[in-house]
This record gives C-alpha cells, sequence and structure tokens, in this order.
C-alpha cells in the first residue's frame, strides 16, 4: 500500500498536471465549461482515494485515463441543444474591430473549424483520444496506458483516426504534387 502523500505533494501534483488535462478535456469536448467541470470532477475522485493511488508517480495517468472515460460519457450521454432564435440579450452594437480578419479568411477559418470539429466528432471516441493525445505530444506510449489498449493498438487507432480525418476533410487540402 503507497504511502498517503502530504498536502503539498498532492498541491504540486495538481499545478504540474492540471494544465495537460484541461488541454485534453477541451480538445476532446469542444466546451471550455465542460470540460473544466469534467476535470475538476476527476481530479476529486482523485483525490478523494489519494490513500489508494500514488498520484506524485501515476496519477498523470489516471487523471487522463479519468478525463478521457468521463469526455466519453459526457459525450455520449448528453445531446447537445441549438438554438434557433437569437436572444436579446445576445444583440450586440458594438464597432467592428479593426484588427479583425478580413471577412473571407474569417469565413474560410471559421469554415475549415468547423469542418475540423465535425470530422472529429465523428471519429469513434478511441480514435478521437488518441488523435487529440497525439496531437498533443503524447508518446505512443503513453497513449496506449491513458486509453487502456496496446501500443501497437494506439498506434492503429491514430492511423486510422488520421485516414478518417484526411477523407473527411480532403476538400480543404491542397493538392501534392503530381
Amino acid at each position: 500500500m503507497p504511502r498517503t502523500p502530504t498536502a503539498a505533494e498532492l498541491d504540486a501534483w495538481v499545478l504540474e498536471t492540471a494544465p495537460r488535462a484541461t488541454a485534453y478535456a477541451r480538445s476532446l469536448l469542444r466546451d471550455a465549461d465542460r470540460a473544466d467541470d469534467v476535470v475538476q470532477d476527476c481530479y476529486c475522485r482523485l483525490l478523494a482515494k489519494a490513500s489508494v493511488y500514488d498520484l506524485p508517480r501515476d496519477g498523470l495517468k489516471l487523471l487522463l485515463t479519468a478525463v478521457s472515460n468521463a469526455c466519453i460519457n459526457a459525450t455520449t450521454r448528453r445531446k447537445t441543444v441549438f438554438r434557433l432564435v437569437r436572444a436579446e440579450d445576445d444583440a450586440t452594437d458594438d464597432p467592428p474591430d479593426p484588427t479583425a480578419p478580413a471577412p473571407d479568411l474569417a469565413a474560410s477559418a471559421n469554415e475549415l473549424g468547423a469542418a475540423v470539429a465535425e470530422a472529429l466528432a465523428a471519429l469513434p471516441p478511441n480514435q478521437r483520444a488518441a488523435v487529440e493525445l497525439k496531437g498533443l505530444g503524447y508518446s505512443q506510449q503513453e497513449i496506449a496506458e491513458v486509453l487502456g489498449v496496446t501500443p501497437s493498438n494506439a498506434g492503429v487507432l491514430i492511423h486510422r483516426g488520421r485516414q478518417a480525418l484526411a477523407a473527411r476533410l480532403g476538400a480543404f487540402l491542397e493538392p501534392g504534387p503530381q
């Protein structure tokens, strides 16, 4: 049974891992508020069992696994509700931003962003998680540990996820040399 870490060790662990966990959750959920809630809930659950787990040593892997599972649960169990009418409070009369990009560039960027978000959302949860973790700079071994699969299976998930994204985003990709 591991020794119970001190409050200072737990504080240091949280401060060290929070940015990575939050970025990962935000990349999976695409909603900063929901992602922050998921990460906080995962921290609460892990810290409640700090005497069982060796959080300073194994905590990041446990945290990312918990965040992955919580994000998958949040996406599959919660249905999105769209508002068709703009509320009175949403209307603004602010002057245009002079540093804003040209409307055609902004429209292209928005279209690409929406297409990427849609393509990522269409991936199976494990593939999406693997691609997001790879994009955040995790190694194949770390991705395998977080997702609870073998390293070779993590590589397959990343490869298939990238292939699916390339197929869905083909219209936005520049043609290669012929």
